[in-house]
């Protein structure tokens, strides 16, 4: 999916471009924003999307949790169903630690 692209610290990637006369004829970077999406979802709390107030995964939460092989699954479970709420199937896998995180689109 095409959309406005952030940067690494969630600002808006802008690359200006002027016409002959010095005028703004673009601004804001357009491209893929598949893993802009997972990430922004997965670091968002519910609530964080006004326009979607079910909508968020909320890490930290479980980044305080000891992994286990029940929370690792609850937190495979929750993350793939919270992509696909907004459309996105992916293929979720942990490691030792909940950081050690990989998502698959």
């Amino acid at each position: 999916m095409n959309g406005i692209l952030l940067t690494e610290n969630n600002e808006l990637a802008i690359t200006v471009v002027r016409n002959s006369s010095g005028l703004i004829e673009s601004g804001l970077t357009i491209g893929n924003i598949d893993y802009q999406r997972v990430k922004l979802i997965i670091a968002a709390q519910k609530g964080d999307f006004k326009e979607y107030p079910t909508l968020g995964f909320g890490i930290e939460s479980y980044l305080k949790m000891t992994v286990t092989p029940a929370s690792r699954q609850k937190f495979i479970n929750n993350l793939t169903t919270e992509l696909l709420s907004d459309g996105i199937k992916a293929k979720v896998t942990v490691g030792k630690s909940f950081t050690d995180l990989k998502v698959e689109i």
